[in-house]
Order: C-alpha cells, then sequence, then structure tokens
C-alpha cells in the first residue's frame, strides 16, 4: 500500500488531505490499481481516522476512487473522474495531460459560452451589462499598466458575470467549471500577449452587443473571442482546425 502526502494548505485538514491526495493521483504519482492505506494517510497528514473517511468518501465522489471488499480504497483510471469538478481540473494541470485538458476545455468553452453570450444579451440585465463594463474597464487599466495578475481576475469576474447574465440554470452550474479553464489558461501562459490589444477589442464588442440586445451579435463576438483565446493558448494551427 501506498502512504501520501502534500503541500500544506489552508482549507482546513479535510481540505488540506483530498488536495494532496487528489494531486497525487491527478498527476500520475499514484498510478491506477494503487490501493491507499488509511494508517498511512492518518501518519503522514497526522490527522484522525474519521477525517481520512470523509476525505476518502469525497475522492469517492469524484469517481478518483473505490472501496473495493478484502482490497481496499483503489485508484480509477481517468476515465472515471468528474472532470468538471474544479478541483479535478486544478490538479489534472499540474499532470501529464495538462494540454489536452486544457485543449478539452477550451472545447467545452467553445461550445457553451457563446449561448451563455446570447442568453445574457436576450435578459436585458442593466445589472449584467454593468458589471461587464466595469470589469472590461479593469481589464484595460491591468494591460496599460501591466498588471497580469489583475488581468487575469477582471478577465475571470468578466466572463464569469456573461455566464451568470444568461440566467440559465443548466449554464449556472458549470460556470466553476468553466471559470476552472480560465484559471487554468492563466496558470500556464502569460496574459499579454501580441494579441492583447486585439482581444480588448473584441471584448468591447461582446458589451457592446449585449447592451444592444442583439443575441445574434452577442453570439458570434462571443465564439469568435474564444476561438482566438484557443488559437492563442494552444497555436494557431489547433485554432485554424477548429473554424
Amino acid at each position: 500500500m501506498i502512504a501520501v502526502t502534500g503541500p500544506t494548505g489552508n482549507g482546513g485538514l479535510h481540505a488540506h488531505v483530498v488536495d494532496a491526495i487528489g494531486s497525487r493521483i491527478a498527476t500520475g504519482a499514484l498510478p491506477v490499481g494503487s490501493v491507499l492505506s488509511t494508517e498511512l494517510i492518518e501518519q503522514e497528514h497526522g490527522v484522525s481516522r474519521s477525517v481520512v473517511r470523509e476525505v476518502l468518501r469525497t475522492l469517492t465522489g469524484l469517481g478518483m476512487v473505490q472501496p473495493r471488499h478484502r482490497i481496499g480504497t483503489t485508484v480509477l483510471p481517468v476515465s472515471s473522474w468528474n472532470l468538471l469538478d474544479a478541483r479535478v481540473i486544478a490538479w489534472r494541470a499540474e499532470g501529464p495531460d495538462s494540454r489536452r485538458q486544457l485543449g478539452e476545455l477550451l472545447t467545452l468553452r467553445e461550445a457553451l459560452e457563446p449561448v451563455a453570450a446570447r442568453g445574457a444579451a436576450t435578459e436585458r440585465d442593466v445589472e449584467t451589462v454593468q458589471t461587464l463594463r466595469e470589469q472590461l474597464s479593469r481589464m484595460e487599466i491591468a494591460f496599460s499598466e501591466g498588471k497580469p495578475h489583475d488581468f487575469a481576475t477582471a478577465d475571470t469576474a468578466f466572463h464569469e458575470a456573461l455566464l451568470r447574465g444568461a440566467h440559465n440554470d443548466a449554464l449556472s452550474q458549470l460556470v466553476q467549471t468553466l471559470l476552472a479553464t480560465l484559471h487554468v489558461r492563466y496558470a500556464g501562459h502569460r496574459p499579454f500577449s501580441e494579441q492583447t490589444a486585439e482581444s480588448l477589442r473584441r471584448h468591447h464588442e461582446l458589451v457592446d452587443a449585449v447592451a444592444a440586445e442583439d443575441p445574434a451579435a452577442a453570439e458570434a463576438v462571443s465564439r469568435a473571442l474564444v476561438r482566438e483565446a484557443r488559437a492563442e493558448v494552444l497555436g494557431a494551427a489547433d485554432g485554424e482546425e477548429r473554424k
């Protein structure tokens, strides 16, 4: 059986141990078929048996492990994981298939975000438009001042407002998944490039389309924006293939 260790976290004992084990599974340090030892987890992390049980229950819920009679809690293949959970996305981003995951998540974003943009333009929500303009202004200031962290934060808030502005309950359940996609994108790639100015222009077009209550234009601009982001992150050739 395999003991597990991980970096110190700030989310409490349960969150820390979940993060430590989940990360090791996602990065392959705990390969498929590994059996997790409750006793060794207790010793390595200094937690109680009840905490370990809750941790394993959480990982079971994520599809990453499964209790097996007379064997123990066993690591499952990636095909069983909840790949849309923000925690799993973050863990996989540190693993060997990080680029593949990013491509898959960008494909999901390309399918969903233009639909959300159309919905936001249909809803006539003044508060959504105001939030979009505020976050876009923060993006522009961060770009002009060379502050990548502030830019990424404002961009993430912009797209969250767009997704929530559609007032679509089904889409709302995927907000954290799509936001995790942005976090992964910024974690592995610098936010500023020669395409940033053009991207900001596209964001302006998107806000204007939503404000004008033009669903078709909002959807079209959003699709172009996501495709351009994909090409920037994964390469121009990949972006062209998807057009």
